[in-house]
């Protein structure tokens, strides 16, 4: 499901991928950087570079996508706990292990 949005830019020679992350504010500079080269963005029906300096009255369409859903799984994996109290908990964590799965 794509979600469209539509902006009329008020203000003159910001780039693109700054002027998006002020009308949006639920997007970062990469996401949108992404999305510039993914196409998902369009300036006047068309796609414009990331360093596109913004004319007043130009018209900047972005094409969300429901964000997929990902499914993870935890394990059992012994962690040397350095330090606990009620409000933080100090861990050693091995090289290599992931803590934020994609």
């Amino acid at each position: 499901m794509n979600n469209e949005t539509n902006w009329t830019y008020t203000g003159n020679g910001e780039r693109l991928d700054k002027a998006i992350p002020i009308l949006d504010n639920s997007l970062s500079r990469m996401t949108v950087k992404r999305m510039i080269e993914e196409g998902k963005v369009l300036v006047n029906s068309k796609c414009q570079k990331a360093s596109y300096a913004l004319k007043n009255g130009d018209q900047i369409t972005i094409k969300k996508e429901e964000p997929k859903e990902i499914e993870a799984k935890a394990e059992n994996i012994p962690i040397e706990i350095v330090y606990e109290d009620n409000d933080i908990v100090v861990v050693n964590k091995p090289k290599g292990l992931v803590v934020h799965p994609r």
